[in-house]
């Protein structure tokens, strides 16, 4: 018995550990180049590690580039598309989960569609509408464009949550006084906290990734965010790869830092969904 649980572990790890490192291997040279001189990167042979580790990329890339605005542009977009989205999402997929209605399927296949349909295909018209708004070069185009394409998916993964709690609950809370909202807002809502915050991370992930619709509708550097903004570092002569992967480093912490803070609600809310 015990072979046996040694042989399968081994047989994970020799399968796995290759899978790992192939995942990781970009992240490793990125944090490698990053504290590299400019020299050094372009001397060959390449080395993997620094032989002159220096932090002072770090503190260069704030000047070169205004990397604060950037940040912060990706953050108004992200928070901003992830609220507005919920706010629509909550009441749709409350709706799907609780009640029968005339072309419900219909409804979500068509929900379903969105989620695959690809955005570049209609940019073209999209431009043309947000020109004919008045709207080109504005972080609001960004977040409301963010937040339509982050919708539908959101309201699938909430329609899936708010099957799993018991009606039983709202009918207890109607019977002792509560509107059909307020059981909602005072019972159901508590109760999917955990998917709450599992939609709300997939919105904001969607306005922090934002580079096609930005790179068609924003005109001025003040308006830039980080996945457009990076291309700063890209000369017309030449790459400064040892400050775009210091700036790029300094993206992805943001990320991994927030799945850090809230990683058990987001694991409990994509489990309970799934299991629905």
């Amino acid at each position: 018995m015990n072979s046996t649980r040694t042989i399968r572990a081994i047989s994970y790890v020799t399968i796995l550990l290759p899978a790992v490192l192939i995942s990781i291997f970009p992240l490793i040279v990125m944090i490698s180049t990053s504290f590299k001189t400019s020299q050094e990167v372009y001397i060959p042979p390449p080395t993997f590690l620094p032989r002159q580790p220096t932090i002072q990329n770090y503190f260069d890339i704030w000047t070169v580039v205004p990397l604060g605005t950037y940040f912060r542009n990706s953050l108004v977009i992200g928070l901003g598309s992830a609220l507005i989205a919920l706010v629509m999402a909550v009441p749709a997929a409350y709706a799907l989960a609780r009640f029968r209605f005339q072309g419900k399927r219909i409804y979500m296949l068509f929900l379903l569609a969105i989620q695959m349909f690809p955005p570049i295909v209609i940019v073209l018209g999209l431009f043309r509408l947000v020109a004919a708004l008045n709207l080109v070069d504005s972080l609001l185009t960004l977040i409301l464009l963010n937040a339509v394409f982050s919708l539908s998916f959101m309201i699938w993964l909430l329609m899936g949550y708010f099957g799993t709690i018991p009606p039983e609950i709202e009918e207890a809370a109607m019977m002792d006084g509560n509107s059909r909202l307020g059981a909602m807002l005072r019972m159901t809502l508590p109760l999917s906290l955990p998917g709450l915050v599992a939609v709300t991370i997939f919105g904001f992930m969607n306005g922090w990734n934002e580079f096609l619709f930005a790179l068609t509708f924003i005109r001025t550097q003040e308006n830039l965010p980080l996945t457009i903004g990076l291309f700063k570092f890209v000369t017309r002569f030449q790459v400064h790869w040892h400050q775009l992967m210091a700036a790029s480093l300094l993206t992805t912490v943001v990320v991994v830092i927030l799945f850090m803070l809230i990683q058990n609600q987001l694991t409990r809310g994509m489990i309970a969904t799934g299991e629905k």
